[in-house]
Formats: structure tokens, C-alpha cells, sequence
């Protein structure tokens, strides 16, 4: 008998031995103990890390061909934070399925309003018994408060998200916290609540917007601030972008906004017509006295009135103010300003 003829059989039977090991490892059932019939991954955690776990807990028989599964399957990115019910024997094709989509684990729901400043968003989460009110300033920074920010963490998510690279060294994030309704997980960290705030801004701002802004030779950043001071000026969103029109208007004159939410923001206020004695207070927020932007956002504005700073109207007016009932009254001339808060403001 040949050589040929000896080794073909020997190599089938190699194949043959290297196929059904692969097969076992690849479809074959691991049973799951009692007392391991849960499985958590936590949050941000990676494939190695989880396959790491799934080995040491004896729920997968190969690290290697787990990993090749799950790449060959393009699910890299697709594993889910939570808490898993395994059942009583499950296959690693199978497994990986229910990693990457039923994860169970408890939710809460948050809602962040529309022109809240990280001040409101940090007494929102105290009040929800999630976070004290300086965990989120001395993560994301506030103007009022000294040696605030996390520049190590905003750097990161920077990183993921180019559009906080348009934010001004060393200030905070206001600004950047898109306000919205998020479901997020029970445990999830002040971290990762941060960061899906970002996302979501960074998502609600499309491409065509940020061109636009490019187009008009304006910054994000400045859009931001003047967007936030929209939020907090005009309560109607179909009368924003005539105001979005004045305050740019006075910006290209030279003259001050005189904008009350500016000042307020900075005396942690809310009055809708301030004093004598506020309106001398020496701030770069105050904008009766400073022209031009101030130096942030007054607070995290929604995609309605970031689109009305892109998009000003076209219009003659020069003034407005606010009825106690909330409506908007414009002028073009002084004059008529002052006729108008005689008659509504008194």
C-alpha cells in the first residue's frame, strides 16, 4: 500500500476529529447550574471582557471560536448592558443571540425640560434621590462654581462626539445636555447619562444644520448661546425666529441685547423684569451693560430653538417683550416699544 493511500485517511480522520470539535464548541449545549442562571454585563463593558466572564462562569466552552462567532456575525457592537436569564442548556450561537437582544434589567425615566441650565438638572437629580447636585457640576462644569469640570471625561467624550469640540476652553457644558425624555438603566452612572445626552444633541443636529451655520460664517457654539437665550426668552416656538431676528440684528449694530434671562442666569434668578439695582450688577451675563454674546449658553436649549438661531427670520423689528400672559408683542422703533410696555407691562 502507497504512502498516498495511508496518510488520506489519516488526514480525513484529522478533519473529521478538528470538524466535530468545532461543531461541539460552535452548536453544541452547555448546561447552566442553578445557581448561575443569571448573567450580567455591565455597562460599556467589551466582547473580550464579556467572553472573559462567560469562560471563567463556565457558560461557554471556547473564548476563541465565541469571539470568531460573534465577528463573523458582525455583533461586535450590538451586546447589550443588563441582566440575562439563561435557561437551562443553551449553544453559543444562541447565547450570543440573547446577549445582543434581550437584555432584563430595571428602568427609570427622566425628563429634561427645555432651557433647564445644569443648576436645574442637578437639583432634578438630587430631588429623584439619583445624584447630589455637585456630582453633575464638578462633572460638567459650572460657571458660578470654582475648580469645576472633568476635563479628563469631557476630553473622552469629545472624542466620541467632535460637536463638544466646538465648546470654549476651560468652560462648562452647558449647553450640551440635550433636553428630552430618557429611559435609562437603574444603575446606570452620572457618566453615562452625560454621555447620552450628548448623543442625542449630536443626532438632533443633522448635517444640513451644521453647513448652514458654516454657510453663515457663525460658530456651533455661538448658535448654542444664542439658542439657549431664545429658549428662555420666548415661550412661543413660532415667535422665536422673529427674536432669533432682533437679537442677531442688535448683535450686527453694535447695540446690547438687553436680555433679562442673560442676567438672571447669573443671579440664579428668574424675574421677569429686574430692578434697577440688578440690572448695574457687574457680570459678562449681564447684557444691559456687555455687548455682545455671553461667555456659555444659559442653559440646554431643544432643536427647535437651535433651528430658529440658524434660521432668523426676515423682518423690520427691533424690540419685543413679554405680556404676564405670555405673549409676544414686537415693535420696530423705540417709541413703539415704550407705547407697548405702557400698555402691557403696567
Amino acid at each position: 500500500m502507497s504512502k498516498l493511500k495511508i496518510v488520506i485517511p489519516i488526514v480525513l480522520i484529522i478533519l473529521i476529529v478538528f470538524a466535530t470539535s468545532v461543531g461541539r464548541q460552535i452548536f453544541g449545549q452547555v448546561e447552566i447550574p442553578n445557581a448561575k442562571n443569571e448573567f450580567k454585563v455591565e455597562q460599556g463593558q467589551t466582547v473580550k471582557e464579556i467572553t472573559t466572564t462567560l469562560v471563567d462562569q463556565g457558560l461557554i466552552k471556547s473564548d476563541f471560536w465565541f469571539r470568531t462567532q460573534v465577528w463573523l456575525k458582525g455583533q461586535q457592537s450590538q451586546f447589550l448592558a443588563g441582566t440575562f436569564d439563561l435557561p437551562e442548556k443553551i449553544n453559543t450561537a444562541d447565547l450570543i443571540k440573547l446577549l445582543t437582544t434581550s437584555a432584563t434589567q430595571e428602568t427609570k425615566t427622566i425628563k429634561i425640560l427645555e432651557g433647564w441650565g445644569i443648576r436645574d438638572i442637578a437639583i432634578y437629580f438630587e430631588n429623584q434621590g439619583m445624584f447630589q447636585q455637585e456630582e453633575i457640576t464638578e462633572l460638567v462644569g459650572l460657571e458660578t462654581v470654582d475648580n469645576s469640570l472633568n476635563k479628563d471625561f469631557y476630553i473622552s467624550l469629545a472624542g466620541d462626539y467632535p460637536i463638544l469640540n466646538e465648546k470654549r476652553a476651560n468652560k462648562s457644558a452647558e449647553g450640551f445636555l440635550f433636553p428630552d425624555t430618557y429611559e435609562i438603566f437603574i444603575d446606570a452612572t452620572l457618566e453615562d447619562i452625560v454621555g447620552k445626552m450628548v448623543a442625542t444633541l449630536d443626532k438632533k443636529v443633522s448635517n444640513e444644520l451644521l453647513i448652514e451655520i458654516l454657510k453663515q460664517e457663525k460658530s456651533f457654539y455661538d448658535i448654542l448661546i444664542m439658542a439657549s437665550i431664545i429658549e428662555a426668552e420666548v415661550p412661543d416656538v413660532e415667535d422665536r425666529a422673529i427674536v432669533s431676528d432682533i437679537f442677531w440684528s442688535r448683535l450686527e449694530s453694535g447695540v446690547a441685547l438687553q436680555s433679562d434671562a442673560t442676567l438672571n442666569y447669573a443671579i440664579s434668578g428668574d424675574s421677569p423684569s429686574l430692578t434697577y439695582e440688578q440690572l448695574k450688577i457687574d457680570s459678562p451675563y449681564n447684557s444691559y451693560l456687555y455687548r455682545g454674546l455671553p461667555p456659555t449658553p444659559i442653559g440646554n436649549p431643544g432643536i427647535n430653538a437651535i433651528e430658529a438661531a440658524v434660521y432668523p427670520a426676515d423682518t423690520d423689528y427691533f424690540y419685543f417683550l413679554s405680556t404676564p400672559e405670555g405673549e409676544t408683542i414686537f415693535s420696530r422703533t423705540l417709541d413703539e416699544h415704550n407705547t407697548a410696555k405702557n400698555r402691557y407691562l403696567r
